[in-house]
This record gives C-alpha cells, sequence and structure tokens, in this order.
C-alpha cells in the first residue's frame, strides 16, 4: 500500500510549480491547437479561471486516505500560479516550497514523501486551472468509458520538452457532460528516469466530485483514486482525499520560511 500511496505522490511533481517558474518559451498557441482544445477551454472557463488568477492565495484543508489508513491531515496553502505552497499537517511539521526550494520545520520531522507533500496536493487541488499553462499540448476530443458503462469526452495533455521534471508524463482529462466541470484525470508517472512504455502499463486517475463555489468559483470538496485503463475506464477504488474551508487571503507572510528550517532534498 505504501507504494500505492507513493505512486499518487509522486504524479503531480512531474507538474509542480517548477513548470510555473520553467515556461516553455513558445510564441503563442496555434489556430490548429486551438481549434482541437475545446473541451480544456470549457473546463477553465465554467471553473472561472481568470476570476481565479486574479485571487493571490488559495487554502484548504485535506484528509487523504489510502487503504483505510490515514496519509495526511494538513492545511495547505498556494499562491494561485504555484509559485509558493505551504503544507502544514496535524503533527505541526511545516513544509514550504518558496519557487526553487523545499523547506522542513522543524528539522528534526522529515520524513520519506516531504517532498511530494509539498508539491503535489496543491496541484492536485487546482489542477482545472492548470491545464492550459504554457508547454502544454493537447489532442483531438475522444469519448472513452469512464464508469458503469457511461462514457464521456475527454482530451490527452502532454508537455513540451523540460516542462517539469517529468515531461514525459501523460493526462488523460475527463469533462462532465452536463456541469461541464474537471470530473477525472488519468495519469502515468515517468518521474525518477521512469520509462514512459513501462509507466503506461500501471495508469492511475483522480476523480472529483461534490463541487462547491467559493467566489463563485467551483472546487471538488470530494476526491477518489483509482485504477484505470482506457479500455474500462476507473477501476478498484484505491483511496480518497476530503477537502474542506477552502479560502482565498493576500497575506504572503504565511510563506516565510521558519528559523531552523531545513532543506529537503529528495
Amino acid at each position: 500500500m505504501r507504494y500505492l500511496v507513493v505512486l499518487v505522490a509522486l504524479v503531480l511533481a512531474s507538474c509542480s510549480s517548477k513548470k510555473e517558474n520553467k515556461q516553455e518559451e513558445s510564441p503563442q498557441r496555434s489556430a490548429v491547437e486551438e481549434r482541437i482544445n475545446p473541451i480544456i477551454k470549457s473546463i477553465q472557463e465554467v471553473h472561472n479561471v481568470d476570476a481565479f488568477m486574479e485571487e493571490k492565495i488559495i487554502s484548504f484543508d485535506i484528509k487523504l486516505i489510502f487503504g483505510g489508513n490515514e496519509r495526511l491531515d494538513a492545511r495547505i496553502y498556494s499562491t494561485t500560479n504555484s509559485s509558493k505552497v505551504l503544507v502544514e499537517n496535524s503533527e505541526n511539521t511545516r513544509l514550504l516550497f518558496n519557487g526553487n526550494e523545499i523547506w522542513i520545520h522543524p528539522k528534526d520531522s522529515l520524513y520519506d514523501g516531504a517532498r511530494f507533500d509539498a508539491l503535489t496536493w496543491s496541484y492536485f487541488f487546482m489542477a482545472p486551472f492548470k491545464l492550459n499553462d504554457p508547454g502544454t499540448h493537447h489532442t483531438e476530443p475522444k469519448k472513452l468509458p469512464y464508469q458503469e458503462n457511461d462514457s464521456l469526452m475527454t482530451t490527452k495533455l502532454t508537455f513540451g520538452e523540460n516542462i517539469g521534471d517529468a515531461p514525459d508524463d501523460w493526462y488523460v482529462v475527463y469533462q462532465n457532460k452536463e456541469s461541464q466541470v474537471l470530473e477525472a484525470m488519468a495519469y502515468i508517472v515517468t518521474f525518477g528516469g521512469r520509462d514512459q512504455a513501462k509507466a503506461a502499463q500501471n495508469p492511475h486517475a483522480i476523480s472529483y466530485s461534490e463541487y462547491t463555489k467559493v467566489e463563485g468559483i467551483p472546487f471538488a470538496k470530494q476526491w477518489k483514486f483509482w485504477n484505470w485503463s482506457e479500455e474500462e475506464g476507473l477501476q478498484d477504488q484505491l483511496g480518497e482525499a476530503t477537502i474542506s474551508n477552502i479560502q482565498f487571503s493576500d497575506d504572503a507572510s504565511i510563506f516565510d520560511k521558519k528559523e531552523g528550517a531545513v532543506k529537503v532534498n529528495e
């Protein structure tokens, strides 16, 4: 089970704020690429991405469960452009990503997976607002099996060269057919030099539900993690997360590094 937990935690390190800071230097998207991205465009419209990006800081509580065991109980703060992230867990461990490095306080609280907690969960939370980041590429819309004999429209999300820690990662983005919100994302993990073909043999997915609006912007309060295949969609639930107490703020002092914090290297 620990393997599954780490696997899930690894995924969005590839799309972490490194992508925000090391954006692909390219001209505006071509007319062809714009034409083939109606799903991404409508997801971002219904999620009110422009209003979200006008805010400075978003924070939320998260309780993450895998295999019936608590994986994380924390409050997470992030700038809306992901340039800074703070994770304060229930054991008073403080993980800070300052845009370049990750720090942990107190110094004797370092644990396996700290780097991934610092980068991953905030990105899952803000995924609807990151699908069209610089360096992302999208395929033609395609209907794929989802759950219980249901099919949804999808598009495949890939990344340009040198985007994030693992540019070989890909995501299959599912859109809710009625509300148009982000319904789910399937993904593979190539972080750490894992071969893409091998990673594609063990894909997973996150689904989003119980949406609520904060300042007119929809956020999912319930996440579930699954095994996934293109032929059958979501199968065999692996874990879940409950999101609550979602707030916007503008006090950047929350990201100040505490004295005595130590750098997290891996």
